[in-house]
């Protein structure tokens, strides 16, 4: 082999183990994909969900205290659909996310399955 095939097998090398590295650190647990979720392209519109998430769940918890505070059974009714509705969007949005957080997993496990299939396409090459 020359120098240009040597160098290329090294980087090859390098990006699997970098891969099968990073997968084992991230798959570890459900934080660590969180954290790596937002290290990625779609960084903002995690931070964007996960923030009105957040707010909607605000929302809910000050609706259910007016709820239970309220006499009129006009205003309990109001309140009863503001807590469904805010309840229903927060879980939305976090059904989403965690859609998101599988999928990027499919992804990095394909990405690792396209490597090793490479790596053992090249090395039965080399045996002929």
């Amino acid at each position: 082999m020359n120098d240009i095939d040597d160098k290329i097998k090294q980087a090859f090398n390098r990006e699997l183990n970098d891969i099968i590295a990073d997968n084992e650190r991230t798959d570890a647990n459900p934080f660590k994909q969180i954290k790596w979720a937002f290290k990625s392209k779609m960084k903002w519109i995690y931070a964007q969900v996960m923030f009105y998430t957040i707010a909607f769940f605000a929302v809910m918890v000050y609706a259910i205290y007016r709820f239970y505070h309220e006499q009129d059974l006009k205003s309990l009714i109001g309140w009863g659909i503001v807590i469904i509705m805010t309840g229903l969007i927060g879980q939305i949005g976090k059904l989403w996310y965690w859609s998101e957080l599988g999928r990027n997993r499919v992804i990095r496990e394909v990405k690792l399955l396209e490597l090793q299939l490479a790596h053992l396409i090249q090395s039965n090459d080399n045996k002929q």
